[in-house]
């Protein structure tokens, strides 16, 4: 099957889009509005079934040189992206990289004929614009059978469906390019930080077949929201909202030039009884120029769960929450969504099945930064035989 026009692998939803790329893995890049961030990962030599982690590095995105999830400044970002891997000393030369938020359509769960795989393509393909809101020569397609359900007296397969605009692909194709680099293959971030999240063998997961959780990628100017069982989307949706829009609204409530609301942005804390006491002032009165921007936010993560429940009624109540990239960072957000919304949420820990030389990686400083590469490790993984 093709994902975004590049040729990958067919496999089960729960090693979803992956490829083996096992001579030379590729680098997960993952680009956002705010950053530029670079994975390395290979199998350990005495131990290839243990994934490590041997590079880890970010950089600035060039201002105004991502809008929408576009790279609009394709020169700009190679240049960016070259320095990177050059200053780190990053050895591959291949790269997967990742679209997100209204950039990629997902669509879970559409029903087809349980038909032959090569017809079930063209009849997807065929229907496929019922399904996206752009003409279907615009955009690459790309879709996996996550299941066989009995409905109407026939079996039927519930059908992933994904779709990106080819003109936003093309910009990284260009961006890659001009960094001499092979750009092998495009990726969901969503899907990229569930498989940077799951077990190295799949036979050290505990499963558990009903339980459901969400898994809330809160990145760049959006929020990606996605129910998941078992590591397959059941539903997903893009919120217009993400950490450049706590920053923005920082350095225009409060008067600050840009960078000083970065600063202030990643020192945020939030209150979550209402009498937490703050050391730094200019935190506190951050925490509370955001405040009706958090309200919308969990307002908008309440809505979707509750339209999931009114929606897909033949599934258990979501047990827990899980927070990713540069929005998990912000302290306490964690436990403020767990007492707003009524259940278990927890900080993304990525690199919890890698090993890393402690020589090079300080934990502390690794551990403080994981959850803002949780995309890129992902699509690292992916680049390995098996991940």
């Amino acid at each position: 099957m093709k994902l975004f026009g590049r040729e990958i692998n067919p496999g089960s939803l729960a090693r979803l889009l992956k490829n083996p790329f096992s001579k030379e893995p590729p680098i997960g890049i993952d680009i956002t509005n705010e950053f530029i961030l670079a994975v390395e990962i290979a199998p350990m030599k005495n131990q290839p079934d243990q994934l490590e982690l041997l590079r880890m590095a970010h950089v600035r995105t060039p201002e105004n040189a991502v809008r929408d999830g576009e790279i609009v400044d394709p020169s700009r970002v190679a240049a960016q992206i070259k320095s990177l891997l050059s200053e780190h000393g990053f050895k591959s030369r291949k790269v997967i990289t990742a679209v997100s938020g209204q950039a990629a359509i997902i669509r879970p769960r559409i029903k087809f004929p349980a038909i032959p795989r090569k017809e079930l393509k063209e009849v997807v393909l065929h229907d496929a614009e019922r399904y996206i809101p752009f003409p279907i020569q615009d955009v690459y397609i790309d879709f996996e059978v996550t299941g066989t359900v009995e409905e109407e007296g026939m079996s039927k397969y519930d059908v992933l469906l994904v779709t990106a605009q080819k003109q936003l692909i093309d910009t990284y194709l260009e961006t890659f390019a001009q960094a001499e680099l092979e750009l092998v293959a495009v990726d969901v971030a969503s899907f990229a930080v569930m498989r940077a999240l799951s077990p190295v063998v799949e036979e050290e997961a505990e499963v558990n077949d009903d339980q459901l959780n969400v898994l809330i990628l809160i990145r760049g100017e959006t929020t990606d929201l996605n129910v998941i069982q078992n590591g397959a989307p059941l539903f997903s949706r893009s919120i217009p909202l993400g950490s450049s829009t706590f920053i923005e609204t920082i350095a225009s409530n409060m008067g600050l030039e840009f960078e000083e609301a970065v600063s202030i942005f990643e020192r945020l804390e939030i209150p979550v009884i209402g009498d937490e006491t703050f050391e730094d002032p200019m935190v506190e009165r951050a925490a509370e120029e955001v405040r009706f921007l958090l309200k919308d936010l969990t307002n908008e993560i309440q809505k979707s769960i509750e339209y999931f429940h009114q929606s897909q009624q033949d599934y258990t109540r979501i047990q827990q929450l899980v927070l990713s990239d540069r929005g998990a960072k912000i302290k306490r957000l964690d436990q403020y969504f767990s007492h707003q919304l009524g259940i278990d949420v927890e900080i993304a820990d990525p690199i919890k099945h890698l090993y890393f030389d402690p020589d090079v990686f300080s934990q502390a400083e690794l551990r403080a930064q994981a959850t803002l590469f949780a995309t890129a490790i992902g699509l690292a993984r992916r680049g390995i035989a098996g991940n």
